[in-house]
């Protein structure tokens, strides 16, 4: 039977200019549009946002305006919630306690007597999924405990997912060292936004910079200037990929996750019209992604012997090598382009403030 259901995305264009009121403005608006108070319920919620790296870098991690613009918004409704901001590590080595103090996240947190937690630090409880790929595995109880949680992605490509939006941005939520699932991605994706199906009940996603060509570290970043907002994170993601050019037929943990019932592909846009960009593919080669595939496509024997022994520490490390000497020869570049546009003097208020 074909899926009839639509589910409302909203879009709102930021107009132009250097103040975050511009953004939280923008934030409200769209949530409002979405209906945000029929979805975000209790007096515990959580903000999953994406810190990624622990470098600037406007397109690879959620910027602090849109996160203090969702916090305005939840606290003229809800004065007395318990707010939260959550990541955690990557394999990679990034650690999500550094990214919140280098990116301002902090600074803009302290504000509100709002704290910033790296999951990865955490108590964890072991939790049965029986998913098609993840059976157990490990779940903070900061997120187990949280009432509602509203996640916060960012705009980007990914070389192996292709689009990493509001689906993708669940896969911080695992604990364990996510990156083998990469071989079975979209079905890992499926198991764990299933999960939180009924917690993870909103999203806004930050489209203030986009990233194209090799993702979610390596892109380019572009400035694009867009709020999304939705109940639905299948539908949300099928319009922001349709927005950066791409079929969301062909992006499998998109359709996985509908076929899921998770959400729909089918949305109805309110708002501003949305943008249409042609970002660049995200599948050309990438040393970092490239060596672990074909490591783990040797075979059991091998996919093990590096993935899962003590051989898997200098690998890790190699990545985070390459990643550093990738931002300062070319990445750096890339961030000062950005910050000289306004959303990124924007940002650099909050770094001002915070040093």
């Amino acid at each position: 039977m074909p899926i009839t259901k639509t589910s409302l995305v909203s879009c709102v264009k930021v107009k132009v200019g250097k103040d975050p009121k511009l953004v939280f403005k923008a934030v409200a608006q769209a949530m409002k549009l979405a209906h945000w108070e029929k979805y975000v319920k209790g007096r515990n919620i959580v903000l999953k946002v994406n810190v990624v790296w622990d470098k600037l870098y406007p397109s690879c991690t959620t910027t602090p305006m849109v996160i203090e613009g969702v916090i305005k918004t939840l606290l003229q409704k809800f004065p007395n919630a318990k707010i939260t901001i959550v990541d955690t590590d990557t394999p990679g080595i990034m650690h999500a306690h550094y990214s919140f103090r280098n990116l301002g996240i902090n600074y803009m947190a302290k504000k509100y007597g709002i704290k910033t937690v790296n999951l990865t630090n955490t108590s964890f409880r072991t939790v049965n999924l029986n998913g098609e790929k993840l059976k157990k595995f490990k779940v903070s109880k900061v997120l187990l405990d949280a009432d509602t949680i509203i996640t916060i992605p960012v705009m980007k490509t990914h070389s192996i997912s292709t689009v990493s939006l509001s689906l993708k941005n669940q896969w911080g939520c695992i604990h364990d060292l996510r990156h083998n699932f990469h071989l079975y991605l979209a079905k890992a994706i499926g198991d764990v936004n299933n999960f939180y199906k009924k917690k993870v009940s909103f999203v806004v996603m930050d489209g203030l910079f986009g990233m194209e060509g090799k993702g979610p570290k390596n892109g380019k970043p572009v400035k694009v200037g867009f709020i999304f907002a939705s109940p639905d994170r299948v539908a949300l993601d099928t319009l922001v990929a349709q927005s950066m050019g791409f079929d969301p037929q062909k992006v499998d943990h998109i359709t996985h996750c509908q076929n899921l019932k998770i959400g729909t592909m089918n949305y109805k846009i309110v708002g501003s019209k949305p943008p249409k960009m042609k970002f660049a593919s995200p599948h050309d080669f990438q040393l970092t992604f490239w060596v672990e595939m074909f490591l783990r496509k040797l075979g059991p024997f091998y996919e093990k012997l590096f993935f899962q022994t003590n051989i898997l520490y200098p690998l890790r490390l190699a990545a985070r090598v390459y990643n550093d000497i990738w931002y300062y020869f070319i990445g750096s570049k890339n961030k000062d382009r950005m910050m000289k546009t306004d959303f990124g003097q924007m940002w650099q208020e909050y770094l001002n403030n915070a040093s």
